[in-house]
């Protein structure tokens, strides 16, 4: 698999699942940044393009065939100061969605002033129900002692405050600095069609919508790093999302996905007997909430184990977001494609083994984006880690 940055020429238009008829005033929304699955075809639709300007013709089992010849792997946001190389991006530029453990309090003024980890602790009551239901009831849950009011929270941090998160097990930090978080502008992009034969705005071809742009205004640009298994030749240009918007397709420089050392030292000397797994990309989960591979035992405790590690472990807490809808387009059958319903970037899950022993470097860097759930070659379900050092006190 090789290391790629697309780079967005004219910004991002990313639509949501909502139909045209249902926007206010025939106007349409955007996400905020790409599905791991628009990638996939994206990069599937180029290579495939390649191919056909080379004078082979692709029908619907020419299609299949690519798009199983091609596997996509973790993608990431990457963003830097306006450079000409394409290619000279480094780890250092990585953009990660902010964790859902990451709570941010406001001053009276509401503006953010401080960012405070959410800790889980052991419930106080017992519940009666169904296994999943007890499972769940079982998990840890966070009490906080602030009585600040909550400040909305960034979507998106830059690689020295999300590496800091995962390795520091500080409770709370002033949100200054990188901890502020990153944002993409957005603006309004209006079309209307013209009627040939009176020179006036035809009704129905007149409607917006939303445009992320992705230069921002620190004259910092903004691509996505991702990791392909491809089939044939490369392209150096694909259509991203929406109106056919172009990205630029280059080989990086350097290993995108490199584990940092200074969170493998942080595992090393601090020992933590509890571990985080954070999304990076969306994830699909047979169970909904709940990782692959766990279920509840007897007890009605989540047991399971995760790839890579031998050691049984223990799901103690889950702050996953609201979930998210992903459909989509099959080209080779020209139909849309099943609904999924997917754990959002930046859910948290965190676990403790059944020995109560503690996780070294070598297991957070066998799980530096380990891929967990169903759809992982086309990018879902890839996850970092982070120490925990788990409360037992109720």
């Amino acid at each position: 698999m090789i290391d790629l940055v697309l780079s967005p020429r004219d910004g991002l238009f990313l639509k949501d699942g909502r139909e045209w008829a249902s926007a206010a005033a025939g106007r349409a929304h955007s996400l905020d940044w790409p599905m791991p699955s628009t990638l996939f075809g994206a990069l599937c639709t180029a290579c495939g393009r390649l191919r056909e300007a080379a004078g082979q013709t692709l029908g619907a089992r020419e299609w299949r065939e690519l798009a199983a010849a091609m596997t996509l792997g973790p993608s990431v946001a990457l963003r830097r100061l306006l450079a000409p190389d394409p290619a000279a991006w480094a780890p250092a530029h990585r953009v990660w969605p902010v964790p859902a453990d990451a709570l941010f309090l406001a001053e009276e003024a509401g503006r953010m002033r401080q960012v405070v980890r959410l800790d889980p602790r052991p419930p106080r009551h017992a519940v009666l129900g169904r296994d999943d239901e007890q499972a769940a009831a079982r998990l840890w849950w966070p009490r906080l002692e602030a009585q600040a009011k909550p400040a909305p929270a960034p979507l998106w941090w830059a690689e020295e405050a999300m590496l800091a998160w995962l390795g520091d097990a500080a409770a709370e930090r002033p949100c200054e600095g990188a901890f502020r978080g990153l944002a993409l502008p957005r603006h309004v992009q209006a079309h209307v069609g013209i009627d040939a034969a009176l020179l006036t705005a035809r009704e129905g071809i007149l409607f917006a919508h939303d445009l992320v742009e992705t230069l921002d205004g620190e004259r910092c640009e903004w691509a996505i790093g991702c990791r392909l298994l491809p089939a044939g030749d490369l392209p150096t240009l694909a259509t991203l999302g929406g109106d056919r918007r172009p990205a630029g397709v280059a080989v990086a420089g350097g290993d995108l996905f490199a584990f940092p050392e200074g969170l493998g030292a942080a595992f090393a000397n601090e020992r933590p007997r509890g571990l985080r797994l954070v999304a990076a990309t969306p994830a699909a989960f047979a169970a909904g909430w709940r990782p692959d591979g766990f279920a509840a035992a007897a007890d009605g405790v989540c047991r399971g184990r995760l790839p890579g590690l031998d050691d049984e472990l223990i799901l103690r807490a889950a702050f996953v977001p609201r979930p998210i809808h992903v459909s989509g387009w099959n080209m080779a059958e020209r139909r849309p494609k099943p609904t999924t319903r997917l754990v959002p970037r930046g859910a948290v899950y965190h676990f403790v083994r059944t020995d109560g022993g503690a996780f070294s470097d070598k297991a957070a860097k066998k799980l530096w984006f380990v891929a967990l759930g169903s759809r992982t070659a086309e990018g879902f379900g890839y996850f970092v880690p982070g120490l925990w050092h788990p409360k037992e006190e109720a």
